[in-house]
């Protein structure tokens, strides 16, 4: 730009020179006509200088803002570097504390084993006491049935160390209790009114035969209000009579006898076949007898 403001100042200073011999009126028009344009250049020239100078402080501003990006993303780098170096420093922690943990893990196993090793023949001693414990159970279970039958041969031998033949043989017992309850399987007379030779157990309710003969057996049972009893005259599992009471009127009273054959050992007892609960007093109605012939 400034070399054209030159030439166009050459110009007229050459216009100038050659126009001196031209009348003062001519030269007048021309002096004014390039001062006209040389004030126009000068207006464009101001003009794109000032164009210029906006551009170059736009052109500033934008280094400028440019420079303050490179600052702030310089920083971030910094930052991401620093939390690259934390995670790195973390993970060398990780894989010390994995080492540590697999080395802890390694020693648990070592110690489980040795535990294993002192159990297992802890386990097999106990499970050889627990056999040991068992059969002593059997051993006093046939030791308790052993003396059983010691005192059911004690007891025989007893009535046939006499005169066998002549030793009566009877019983009655009763019941002086009542039960509204009672379903049992054998009703148990535990009042004993008379046992001769003994053949009559309080404690189980059954008569055990001491030596072969007839016997004659009764049993009488109350019922309790209105609940129906019905009692079986039961020799070795097998019923033989059964007494009867309903429901229709209250405490009735069933009784039954029978004649049984029995051979030494034989047992006999009073069995449920239906209903439950009898009544009893202090002096018995409920009551289970047998006598030999």
């Amino acid at each position: 730009m400034l070399s054209r403001l030159v030439l166009v100042f050459l110009f007229v200073v050459q216009t100038n020179s050659l126009s001196v011999l031209t009348d003062d009126k001519s030269q007048a028009t021309k002096t004014d006509g390039e001062t006209v344009l040389v004030r126009q250049l000068l207006n464009q020239e101001t003009l794109i200088r000032m164009a210029l100078d906006r551009k170059v402080n736009d052109l500033v501003k934008v280094i400028a803002e440019i420079q303050n990006s490179l600052g702030t993303n310089n920083q971030q780098l910094q930052d991401a570097k620093k939390e690259i170096q934390t995670i790195n420093q973390q993970l060398l922690d990780a894989k010390k504390e994995i080492a540590a943990l697999k080395n802890e893990n390694s020693a648990l196993k070592a110690e489980w084993q040795v535990q294993s090793n002192i159990t297992t023949p802890l386990s097999d001693k106990l499970k050889t006491t627990m056999n040991s414990l068992k059969q002593s159970q059997n051993s006093q279970q046939e030791l308790s049935s052993a003396v059983s039958s010691l005192q059911v041969f004690q007891r025989n031998m007893s009535v046939l160390s006499g005169s066998a033949k002549d030793t009566p043989v009877a019983f009655t017992a009763g019941i002086t209790s009542s039960s509204s309850t009672w379903r049992g399987d054998i009703l148990v007379f535990p009042h004993v009114i008379t046992n001769k030779g003994q053949g009559y157990s309080s404690s189980s309710g059954k008569f055990t035969a001491p030596r072969d003969g007839t016997y004659v057996f009764t049993v009488t049972g109350v019922s309790f209000g209105k609940k129906p009893l019905n009692l079986d005259i039961v020799h070795d599992g097998d019923s033989k009579v059964r007494t009867w009471s309903d429901n229709s009127a209250s405490q009735q009273t069933g009784t039954n006898l029978v004649v049984l054959e029995l051979d030494r050992g034989d047992a006999v007892w009073v069995g449920r076949y239906n209903g439950g609960g009898y009544w009893a007093n202090s002096v018995p109605v409920t009551t289970f007898s047998g006598f030999i012939l």
